[in-house]
């Protein structure tokens, strides 16, 4: 599924302003008790806009592109970063209107945002354990990342 234009123009500026499940990204990131409940509010009982393993793949972007503003030596890829987002995205739901399509992309970016921002929370929460947990993302060989 090639990148819809305004995806990665939405997708892109949440990034510069601001496993199979989402336990295994946030599991890689040492937890604060306080931020339990802002997990569960945030994602839990969410309706099944993608699969798990398309929200692991999402998650695992939001975790990296929050990494990039969190950690020194990380940058992210941009077009690694696009098409990783759009691997994420597919397959999309079948037989949608062309408003309901858009509705859909707008609710997967939302939920993009909203890891991202408890992540961004998280990890200047306590920035020594997040970016130990990046080094040990980018140092394992089977976990995809979008760094540069």
């Amino acid at each position: 599924m090639p990148a819809i234009p305004s995806m990665k123009k939405h997708l892109l500026a949440l990034v510069t302003v601001a496993g199979v499940s989402l336990g295994a990204t946030v599991t890689a990131v040492a937890q604060d008790d306080h931020l339990d409940e802002v997990w569960a509010d945030a994602v839990g009982g969410q309706e099944p806009i993608l699969t798990d393993a398309q929200f692991a793949m999402l998650n695992n972007l939001a975790f990296q592109a929050a990494v990039t503003k969190i950690c020194d030596g990380y940058g992210l890829d941009p077009t690694g970063f696009e098409t990783g987002v759009a691997e994420a995205m597919t397959p999309a739901p079948a037989d949608l209107t062309d408003e309901e399509a858009e509705h859909w992309r707008s609710a997967v970016v939302m939920r993009f945002g909203t890891v991202y921002g408890i992540l961004l929370t998280q990890g200047n929460g306590d920035a020594e354990a997040f970016c130990a947990s990046a080094d040990e993302m980018k140092a394992d060989s089977e976990v995809p990342n979008v760094w540069q």
